[in-house]
């Protein structure tokens, strides 16, 4: 779409893109007030935006202030954003699943003059007022009436239409600077403390664009909306991008709803990250062992695949009973935020979707590479998008046989800097380039290849670097396993040496369906996952082998996007909900210890008996 090249501000969106495609659908999505999913039209958009912006310009002042926003995915959250960038100040998207501490800490680090959230964070926002500024401005985005407590959006947006009906166009016609800092995103932090990453609209408009280059088409769809909103990969390459191009959206309620909802909205595509996508695969793979016809299923995608490779691809038709399951029309996957398994990937097209895969960052609006609808690469991250140049830095290679070293960026999509963090901005910005703090290299055809996060890495004591990511994806495939976390831990606490542990969390559902009524003891599971990651050992080199086992009982700690908290988990997690061989060990020699002690009485019994 060579008209999104010439987008100047996030503004154009609003004031030029909407005007092309009016009574188009731009929402689908289910109101806290009605029990069906409505439909929210472009014209209708436009309006709440510009009549939002203009009162909060003209009647609460906020003329380049910071506003945060928070909330559950939604078009007033869109709205929220949109309103604030185009004309008022600088908007701060929050993650609605932090603490009240975190979320008192954010708005405290982002000097936040409001804030605008769901009445889902009505009691969450309640809890922190004692500790916010008594001027602090409240904004619910569900409630119908303004009143002491907080302003209602609907209303004061619909004030806000009215005073432009009156003539107010002074929002309307604000002048937006491309260049000046206009979005403040918090990073998920699963390694350390949040950074506060500064965008342009400049920034934004050029991953628009890279965006269209990479689907041309995709303004006549509908996405599915699952991942949150405060992440900017949702929100750049989901609503800007769609709301640029004309698209639709179908927001759902919640990944307890994504099946439900899914086949509601019948949506051509969805944004997901690897756990989301694992998780669809095993919901196919359960349907498929239930029917009893594995084999003749696999021998039928094998024939299928082959004809694929010629043009002759039925694999949609020959698979629409999987196909339904997701509402019939899904056609592509987009995946980012973390590698996804090529086998994986092959696998799921193999039943008739297709696969484009991504890599970026919140520092980089975020997309810096991707395949396409025609360049192909399972395991990569295709070629670097429109715009943007990808290197990679071996300047700290200490092996020099290797062709592997930390991904750097350039672009106009590149952030401004960190916010309050000369320090950090400066170590991560040099000489017009982005060091991204992830490990890669480019394949033979020249696309990108993750290896894992620089900080992840695990040093043995012979200098050998281990790819934590790289063993996961085998402990992945595994049935039971259902995610795992691979990191070095100390063989003591004196020592400088490491030994390669995996904390796994198991697939509850594989567990009841291979077990059923006869569920093995938590020493038996044990020993079966012992077993597998043998197995897996046997196909690594000896210095990546996994020597110990943890298995978690509960979930792992989390990014709303997913990731793996691993400084967090390592540090918090708390040890009683682990299964470790020590553990087992005791627990084994306890029943063994029982086991002669009974014994030990029934000997004693029989021979009181004999004498007897």
């Amino acid at each position: 779409m060579e008209e999104l090249k010439d987008l100047n501000s996030l503004k154009d969106i609003v004031n030029i893109r909407f005007d092309l495609f009016p009574n188009k659908v731009a929402f689908i999505e289910k109101d806290s007030n009605s029990k069906d999913f409505n439909e929210i039209k472009y014209k209708e958009v436009k309006n709440k935006i510009n009549g939002l912006g203009t009162y909060l310009l003209k009647n609460l002042n906020l003329k380049g202030e910071k506003i945060a926003v928070i909330g559950e995915n939604s078009s007033r959250w869109y709205i929220s954003y949109m309103a604030i960038v185009c004309g008022v100040g600088i908007v701060v998207p929050l993650d609605k699943e932090l603490p009240e501490n975190e979320i008192l800490s954010l708005l405290e680090r982002s000097d936040a003059k409001a804030i605008i959230y769901s009445s889902r964070k009505k009691d969450l926002i309640q809890n922190i007022k004692k500790d916010l500024p008594k001027d602090m401005i409240y904004i619910d985005m569900n409630k119908r009436e303004s009143d002491k407590e907080s302003y209602s959006l609907d209303r004061i947006a619909e004030i806000g239409l009215d005073e432009i009906n009156n003539g107010n166009e002074e929002y309307i016609n604000a002048k937006i600077d491309r260049e000046a800092f206009s979005v403040l995103l918090f990073t998920s932090g699963t390694s350390d403390k949040s950074k506060g990453v500064m965008l342009s609209h400049k920034n934004l408009c050029s991953n628009i664009y890279s965006c269209s280059c990479v689907v041309p088409t995709f303004g006549d769809y509908t996405c599915f909306s699952v991942l949150p909103l405060h992440h900017t990969y949702e929100f750049t390459l989901d609503y800007l991008f769609m709301t640029a191009a004309g698209g639709t959206i179908g927001i759902c309620q919640g990944l307890k709803y994504f099946a439900k909802d899914i086949n509601i909205i019948k949506p051509d595509f969805v944004l997901a990250v690897p756990a989301l996508i694992e998780r669809v695969n095993k919901v196919i793979e359960k349907g498929i062992k239930e029917t009893g016809k594995e084999a003749t299923i696999k021998a039928i995608k094998k024939v299928a695949n082959g004809f694929s490779k010629f043009g002759i691809d039925f694999r949609r038709k020959i698979f629409s009973s999987i196909h339904e399951k997701f509402g019939g029309n899904l056609k592509y996957l987009f995946c980012g935020a973390a590698p996804l398994d090529a086998e994986l990937i092959t696998k799921m097209e193999g039943y008739g979707f297709k696969f484009l895969q991504g890599y970026g960052l919140t520092e980089t609006s975020p997309l810096v590479s991707g395949t396409t609808l025609t360049l192909h690469a399972p395991g990569t991250v295709g070629k670097a998008v429109e715009g943007v140049e990808i290197r990679i830095d071996l300047s700290k290679n200490e092996n020099e046989n290797s062709n592997i070293g930390e991904v750097m960026v350039k672009g106009d999509n590149v952030m401004l800097g960190y916010y309050n963090d000369e320090e950090a901005t400066k170590k991560a910005l040099k000489n017009g380039w982005f060091y991204t703090g992830d490990l890669g290299y480019f394949d033979l055809r020249g696309n990108l290849v993750i290896t894992g996060r620089e900080k992840n890495v695990i040093v043995t004591s012979n200098g050998k670097n281990i790819f934590p990511e790289e063993l996961e994806n085998l402990l992945n495939k595994l049935p039971l396993i259902s995610e795992s976390m691979v990191y070095g831990k100390k063989k003591s606490k004196s020592s400088k040496d490491v030994i390669i542990a995996a904390r796994i969390t198991l697939d509850k559902e594989e567990l009841e369906y291979r077990f059923k009524d006869d569920m093995p003891s938590d020493e038996k599971i044990y020993d079966i996952i012992s077993n597998e990651i043998k197995k897996v050992n046997r196909m690594l080199s000896t210095y990546k082998a996994i020597k110990e086992l943890e298995i978690k009982k509960d979930d792992f700690i989390k990014t709303t996007t997913m990731k793996i908290k691993r400084k967090e988990e390592i540090e918090n997690t708390d040890t009683s909900s682990i299964i470790t061989a020590d553990m087992i060990s005791k627990k084994k020699a306890k029943n063994k210890k029982e086991k002669r002690k009974v014994v030990n009485v029934e000997a004693k019994k029989n021979l009181e008996d004999e004498e007897k």
